[in-house]
């Protein structure tokens, strides 16, 4: 069983968002669909300054969970961004998402009966599949040219109207009988993980860089071991994780895929974000 230093029956899931609102609804629907009670888990959204009205949206939308959105009114550097949602996440468990992910219904119950067999337990996410949840007129030549074909092989979604507006494509029922999980394209990162898996096996044995896999996209981990290995450091992204990682396995957790999941990644607008620590006065001067 986890161990106490917060609620042993609740589960929080973090998801850092800057502009990718009509993504983040589909999101937040998935975890309308879990098949654990409602109780049993919350949602905390930490809005980082997005100009795409995320906090508006959110006050719209109906969760069956409870659910937060705290608004950061300046962009913070990601890991204070997390930092500041483990402060305010009640559960035992925490589960780092990004707000691209669609969640299978399963998703909170593997995570939780997984850290119950083991608690010093980091379970990293496996497959995903990518999805054009919303079509959005900033897209790359690439993704304009990937998005048109994939919706010509799927006459069931719909099309966008307009090329200048960005557009939902999904339908919530879509979603919730599972038709959009079996259409998702492949993932570059998830087939790597896929192909370390299967020489490792899921409990990566013999895998010596397994914190190179950890990623705040999709992991879980209890709150001791947060509370254990210490926050998260100022550092750019990839750097940030792996230095979060490598402390963990100091202090004795064990990295481990999950095999039971596969997340849909919404395609999106790839924007600058703040993940780096601000510039010294010396760094500025120069």
């Amino acid at each position: 069983m986890l161990q106490k230093g917060g609620d042993p029956m609740l589960t929080s899931v973090v998801i850092p968002v800057r502009d990718t609102a009509d993504q983040l609804l589909y999101t937040l629907f998935s975890f309308n669909l879990q098949f654990i009670g409602f109780e049993k888990f919350e949602v905390i959204v930490l809005d980082n300054a997005s100009r795409d009205g995320v906090t508006e949206k959110i006050a719209g939308f109906a969760a069956h969970y409870p659910l937060q959105c705290l608004r950061f009114r300046r962009t913070l550097p990601l890991a204070e961004l997390l930092n500041r949602g483990m402060k305010q996440a009640r559960g035992e468990l925490i589960i780092f998402l990004s707000p691209t992910m669609i969640v299978p219904r399963e998703f909170i119950s593997v995570h939780l009966h997984a850290h119950e067999k083991n608690p010093r337990l980091v379970l990293l996410g496996l497959n995903t599949r990518r999805i054009y949840s919303v079509y959005d007129p900033l897209f790359s030549p690439i993704q304009h040219a990937e998005c048109k074909e994939w919706l010509e092989n799927y006459p069931y979604i719909k099309r966008p109207h307009s090329q200048t507006q960005a557009i939902r494509l999904l339908e919530e029922g879509q979603i919730a009988n599972g038709q959009a999980f079996p259409i998702g394209l492949p993932c570059p990162e998830a087939e790597k993980r896929l192909m370390i898996k299967q020489k490792y096996g899921a409990g990566l044995s013999g895998y010596r860089w397994p914190w190179t896999l950890f990623s705040t996209r999709h992991a879980s981990l209890s709150r001791v071991s947060l509370d254990t290995a210490g926050a998260f450091k100022l550092l750019p992204r990839v750097e940030m994780e792996r230095d979060l990682a490598k402390r963990l396995i100091k202090k004795g957790a064990i990295f481990q895929f999950d095999e039971k999941l596969t997340l849909l990644g919404q395609e999106w607008v790839k924007r600058k974000i703040l993940d780096r620590p601000p510039l010294s006065k010396k760094n500025r001067r120069a």
